[in-house]
């Protein structure tokens, strides 16, 4: 009996200190030049518990404790390990997260309610509008996935929010901007969206504009998406904006 408790009490011991070594690398999704941060976790708050028991919700307000200036609120940010984003009830050990290993923090788009949208430049919106038509054109697959984006509220929801002045752009409707069916300043809703996109559908294919993507094709790869036939398209539908595209791909709105 005395020599199990021995025992025990060694292994508790080797457990302690193997804590010390704990760390993560985080990193901000939307800064792919800035430095690594260096994150040690508090090995006085675990108590009986291994490091793997922390919760993703539980990291998040470490996280955010320790990039203060960049994610003032845990609630408003995703974190990315190995191209999964983590839910916040699950724990390191279910995704497997171990010392050392780098977890990217998307900073999620969130609408300011009590402020008016900035007037939107419509020539340069017709122009990202026609960037859209290019994006479509590709394999029979991916046009069955923009189809099932465009019947996903919540994917259509996240692009709008995703890109400012969405909501509020008559260009982005696919009709002129003189055009009597639109009035200026009418929101854009999910099937006015939805028709739009439907009509970019039917545009003439254009040059494949993958070279302009392989600097944020190889940023998604480095957190884990290797998927670059998703990625490309997603930063397509995007016009290259790494954390909208990270918004569609975890919203579903590529297969």
């Amino acid at each position: 009996m005395q020599r199990r408790l021995r025992r025990r009490k060694r292994e508790r011991e080797r457990e302690r200190m193997s804590l010390s070594d704990w760390h993560l690398a985080v990193k901000l999704a939307d800064q792919p030049l800035a430095p690594k941060s260096i994150l040690r976790l508090p090995e006085t708050e675990l108590g009986e518990y291994s490091l793997g028991g922390y919760s993703i919700s539980f990291l998040k307000q470490l996280i955010a404790g320790k990039l203060q200036e960049s994610v003032p609120d845990p609630e408003l940010i995703d974190l990315i390990y190995c191209g999964r984003k983590l839910k916040d009830d699950q724990t390191l050990d279910f995704y497997g997260i171990q010392p050392g290993s780098t977890v990217h923090v998307l900073r999620k788009s969130w609408p300011e309610p009590d402020q008016k949208p900035e007037p939107v430049d419509k020539v340069a919106a017709l122009r990202e509008f026609r960037v859209l038509h290019t994006a479509l054109h590709g394999s029979s697959s991916y046009r069955e996935a923009v189809f099932k984006m465009l019947s996903n509220k919540e994917s259509l929801d996240q692009i709008i929010v995703a890109t400012p002045g969405l909501s509020s752009d008559p260009i982005a409707l696919g009709t002129s901007p003189m055009s009597s069916s639109v009035q200026s300043g009418t929101p854009i809703t999910n099937d006015l969206f939805s028709q739009a996109l439907q009509h970019a559908l039917q545009a003439s294919g254009q040059p494949s504009l993958q070279s302009q993507w392989q600097p944020q094709l190889q940023q998604l790869r480095d957190m884990g998406i290797q998927d670059d036939e998703l990625s490309l398209r997603a930063l397509q539908a995007t016009g290259g904006d790494i954390q909208a595209a990270l918004e569609l791909i975890f919203a579903g709105g590529a297969p």
